[in-house]
This record gives C-alpha cells, sequence and structure tokens, in this order.
C-alpha cells in the first residue's frame, strides 16, 4: 500500500510540475490546524514529508501563522511550538497581521507553494484555484490530493489551444493527456485515416499479353502489302482508246 501511495503522490507532482512549474526543492507551507493533526497522531512531519515526497522539500510558515496560534493560548501550544521550527517566509503582513487563511490566500498569489492544511474551508477556497496543489493528513498518512477538476481542465485548454495554433502535433496532444489523466475523446484517440486511393499498375509488373496460335503480325503485314500492290497495279492499268479511222484500216487489212 505505501508504494502505491508514493507513486500516485509522484504522479501528481508530475502533473503539477510539467503543467505549472512547480520544481524542487518544494515548498510546504504548513498552518497551525496541520500541525494540531500531526500532533494528535504523533507524526514528525519533518521526517514524513520529505519521503512521502521523495524529493527535497522546504517547510515553510509565515508570521501571521503564527501569532495566529499563540493567540489560541494553551489550547494550541503543542502545535505553535511545532510550527516555530519551520523557515518563515515573508508575507508582507509584519504591520498588519492576518489570520491564518487570509495570508495564505495573499501567498499563493504569486508563489507556487502546496497547502499543508486541515481546515476545510480554505482547502475549499484552493480547490477553485487552477494549479493550485493541496496537503493534508489522513489519520497517520500525509495525502497530496489529486488535481482538482479545474486544473484538469485548465490544462485541456491550454493543450488544445496549443495544437490550434500548431505547437503541438495530434500524437503528442493525445499523450500528454492520457499522461495527465484527462479523459481523452475516441476521435482523438483514433488519428483519421487518409483514403487510399487506386494507383496505377507498375508496367515492368504486368505480364505481356500471349500471342494467339496461328495469328501474327507478320501475315497481317504482309496482307495489307498485298493488297496495297494489287491497288497500286490497278491504278497503272489504263484503256487507250483507239481512233474510229485506224479501228476501220485494221479491219480491212483483215
Amino acid at each position: 500500500m505505501k508504494i502505491a501511495r508514493y507513486k500516485k503522490a509522484q504522479k501528481t507532482l508530475s502533473f503539477y510540475r510539467n503543467n505549472f512549474g512547480f520544481r524542487e526543492p518544494y515548498q510546504i507551507l504548513i498552518d497551525a490546524t496541520f500541525c494540531q493533526t500531526a500532533l494528535i497522531f504523533q507524526i514528525s512531519i519533518k521526517d514524513q514529508i520529505p519521503k512521502y515526497f521523495q524529493a527535497e522539500t522546504i517547510l515553510v510558515t509565515t508570521q501571521c501563522i503564527i501569532l495566529e496560534a499563540e493567540s489560541l493560548g494553551a489550547k494550541v501550544q503543542g502545535a505553535t511550538n511545532i510550527v516555530k521550527q519551520f523557515l518563515v517566509h515573508k508575507c508582507g503582513h509584519e504591520k498588519a497581521p492576518k489570520n491564518g487563511i487570509a495570508c495564505i490566500k495573499s501567498m499563493i498569489k504569486n508563489n507556487r507553494y502546496v497547502i499543508a492544511t486541515q481546515d476545510r474551508e480554505l482547502q475549499d477556497y484552493l480547490r477553485k484555484k487552477p494549479g493550485q496543489p493541496i496537503m493534508y493528513l489522513h489519520k497517520k498518512t500525509p495525502v497530496l490530493e489529486q488535481p482538482s477538476e479545474l486544473s484538469r481542465k485548465t490544462v485541456e485548454f491550454k493543450l488544445n489551444e496549443s495544437f490550434k495554433f500548431g505547437t503541438a502535433d495530434e500524437k503528442k496532444l493525445v499523450a500528454i493527456k492520457k499522461s495527465e489523466g484527462i479523459p481523452v475523446a475516441e476521435r482523438d484517440a483514433q488519428p483519421k485515416l487518409k483514403k487510399k486511393k487506386k494507383k496505377q499498375p507498375n508496367p515492368l509488373s504486368c505480364k505481356k499479353k500471349k500471342k494467339k496460335p496461328g495469328s501474327s503480325a507478320a501475315p497481317k503485314k504482309a496482307s495489307i502489302d498485298s493488297i496495297q500492290d494489287k491497288t497500286i497495279g490497278k491504278k497503272k492499268r489504263k484503256r487507250v482508246k483507239v481512233p474510229t479511222h485506224i479501228k476501220e484500216i485494221l479491219q480491212s487489212d483483215k
């Protein structure tokens, strides 16, 4: 089961890496609710998250999250101590601190963070942001949530646009869709086949027609020549008319 879970996490990371520019080291922005759940189930965040991602990670938080945890008092003192162990990123609210949710919402605008939170309201908000990874704890197991439907549709739209303007061919488009788990239409999966035109036979490969016995070209030629000779001979023969007085002389001599 662990191997399958790690493979699923790698596939999800690959989706964000290929389509939204996420790179190692992955920055995991952690809030106090995540730390509180980790404390309840006795999970070491520093050990488990890098092991789960199987990649270099940086665990970060903000000053607003720490101040909010401190304001809740002794109830979440353990979570406050844990969240203080992480690297503090500047959020721009030093002069006017905000609550944890508002701070995280502002942090995801210009930065690429994997948000680790147990807050359901914040999770619902993040799912409406294309390309935003969400992480939570399911009892003792860290889970990187699969890309939202909006993220998948955004990627599909980008791929279709790139294909439309000639930056990707049809086969590549189908391959990327399959690798990212995007449903592929039948017309995309089965490329159109060109109709084959009937080709003329190769004259060199064709057999020559066999001559029928008793018929040959030479006799035909001879017969044609003989006919021509006859016609020519007939044309040469001319009747000579004998004058009447000569006929009379010849008859008298007889």
